[in-house]
């Protein structure tokens, strides 16, 4: 069985996934992440408005929950562009969620991601990998 998940630096390692520590335990659909871990809430944001959107929509994925990050050590304009005034950290991941509360990762607001501890451009990856 495929165990598909989730995760970032900056919110813990891992925020869904499809077995485990999810919510529902249950096999996920194919190209899905999972469900969103116990101990984390998981929106997805219009990319301009910021307002919540409903199922199927893709938009900015934003997690809150203990696990993320406090703060970017001595940077405090990076802290508050990547977390607001209400604890969701931003992604920078362009998602959306389906009625069974699987999370489909589609697009990258920007095309840099970290990959075994160095910042790489996906099609880097993609070649060299």
């Amino acid at each position: 069985m495929d165990k598909q998940g989730y995760g970032m630096t900056e919110a813990g390692p891992v925020l869904s996934m499809s077995l485990g520590f999810a919510k529902e335990p249950t096999p996920s659909k194919s190209g899905s992440c999972g469900t969103v871990v116990r101990n984390a809430e998981l929106k997805v944001v219009h990319l301009e408005t910021r307002l919540s959107l409903g199922y199927n929509q893709p938009g900015e994925i934003c997690i809150r929950g203990q696990q993320i990050m406090k703060e970017y050590l001595n940077d405090p304009e990076a802290t508050s562009a990547t977390i607001d005034e209400e604890g969701w950290l931003h992604t920078g991941d362009i998602g959306y969620v389906d009625e069974a509360d699987e999370i489909f990762i589609v697009d990258r607001l920007k095309e840099v991601i970290k990959f075994k501890g160095f910042q790489a451009s996906p099609l880097t990856i993609f070649v060299f990998n």
